[in-house]
């Protein structure tokens, strides 16, 4: 009976990667007919304005919702199984308010500049929330196991996205805000069917504890803050610059070239992080080397095999225009094979109280990109493959600075012990 049930969950876990692993292959597809979608519709112009809105969106979650999401899960992988809503709405009440107090203080200035409309300050503030619950809801539902319906929500975004633009596509003419609005929409959906499908799966209660209040909250996130509002700088500020710099094809092209990148090996992480993320959390942090030696071997492989397909690739998804800088695909998949070693680091920090050792690293990694940044916008505007060489080198430091800190950090924690 023993050897039965083993056999049971072996061949459940066997069914289950499997099934994670396919939709994830499929949202892969999925995400590269977006980009085929919305390239060829779109001008160049509308495509960079469309990456300058999303990244002042990006600005918000880094700030406030990207360091909540890193702490909130953290706490509820010690907390327990059952998920205290009364706690998470008390503090997601506070954090929303803020978030949206700081998006209207921040967008002013770009709004009396005229680098911004007012109807942009919703769109930029709404991307943020939702970004933000979505990825917080798939997190708790993945760390608890529902990993295959987690990756269906992927799909499924991907897919909604597709179907409201063609939409938005047909009853008015393409531009980046409909682009933006469809996206909205999707994201929208997808909150709603997660948070019912988490009302039936998850085991919570109603009680008013188990996460600290907001101030307790934020001063031992605000670490993360840094952190990530660093990490915005360090790889999307290019964005701003050439837009304010009034060549925002340049930044188009690198922003299309590189998500096909990004959107390849960002499916392949997905699907790593599912499964192996929560071992992290379950190990209190023991999982981490190995699970950064593992996600390095398959970035390599992904990085390797990229620069040799993404002449083709664009070729076939996208416009000329962009087929001239093809190389540059390998700078997408760097920078989110980095993004999946920085976040188990992250991770790792955070469990073991230890996050204010990323600060220094993100200030410096982000100073060199913004300085290397300026430079090649100053000597080259319209090379497009220019701006990734300060960004990977400087994602290339920091992963590198937050592997050795949790190598030095583990040796010393094993010392305590004996």
């Amino acid at each position: 009976m023993f050897k039965n049930l083993i056999s049971a969950v072996i061949r459940r876990n066997f069914f289950e990667t499997g099934a994670v692993i396919g939709l994830r292959l499929f949202s892969i597809g999925v995400g590269f007919l977006f980009i085929k979608i919305y390239t060829n519709n779109l001008s160049t112009e509308e495509v960079g304005k469309y990456f300058y809105l999303v990244t002042l969106s990006y600005i918000m979650n880094a700030l406030i919702f990207v360091p909540i999401d890193y702490y909130l899960q953290a706490r509820l992988a010690l907390h327990g199984k059952e998920i205290p809503v009364a706690a998470l709405y008390k503090i997601n009440k506070i954090v929303c308010l803020m978030a949206m107090l700081l998006c209207v203080i921040f967008c002013i200035p770009l709004l009396y500049l005229g680098q911004i409309h007012v109807v942009d300050i919703f769109g930029i503030y709404i991307t943020a929330l939702l970004v933000y619950l979505c990825n917080f809801s798939r997190g708790l539902l993945n760390n608890r196991g529902h990993k295959v319906f987690v990756v269906c929500m992927l799909v499924f975004e991907g897919l909604a996205k597709v179907g409201f633009f063609i939409l938005s596509n047909s009853l008015m003419v393409a531009t980046a805000g409909a682009l933006l609005y469809s996206s909205v929409i999707a994201l929208l959906l997808e909150v709603l069917i997660i948070f019912l499908y988490g009302a039936r799966k998850i085991d919570y209660n109603w009680l008013d504890e188990g996460i600290e209040n907001y101030k307790t909250v934020f001063r031992k996130s605000y670490a993360l803050s840094i952190g990530a509002i660093c990490n915005l700088v360090q790889l999307q500020s290019y964005r701003l610059m050439y837009v304010w710099a009034g060549v925002p094809v340049t930044a188009a092209i690198y922003v299309v070239i590189t998500n096909l990148g990004s959107s390849g090996m960002g499916a392949i992480s997905s699907v790593y992080s599912q499964i192996f993320l929560p071992r992290i959390y379950s190990s209190k942090g023991d999982f981490t080397l190995r699970y950064i030696r593992n996600a390095l071997i398959v970035s390599l492989i992904v990085v390797i095999g990229a620069v040799l397909t993404g002449k083709y690739l664009l070729l076939f998804l996208t416009k000329n225009d962009y087929v001239e800088y093809a190389q540059a695909i390998g700078f997408g998949v760097l920078v989110e094979g980095g993004n999946l070693v920085i976040g188990a680091a992250t991770v790792y920090l955070m469990l073991n109280s230890a996050a204010k050792a990323t600060i220094v690293c993100n200030l410096l990694a982000a100073l060199a990109s913004v300085v290397g940044g300026y430079a090649v916008l100053h000597y080259w505007p319209e090379n497009a493959f220019a701006i990734g060489i300060p960004i990977a080198i400087s994602q290339i430091f920091i992963a590198a600075f937050l592997i050795s800190y949790v190598i030095r950090f583990q040796k010393a924690k094993k010392k305590e012990v004996k």
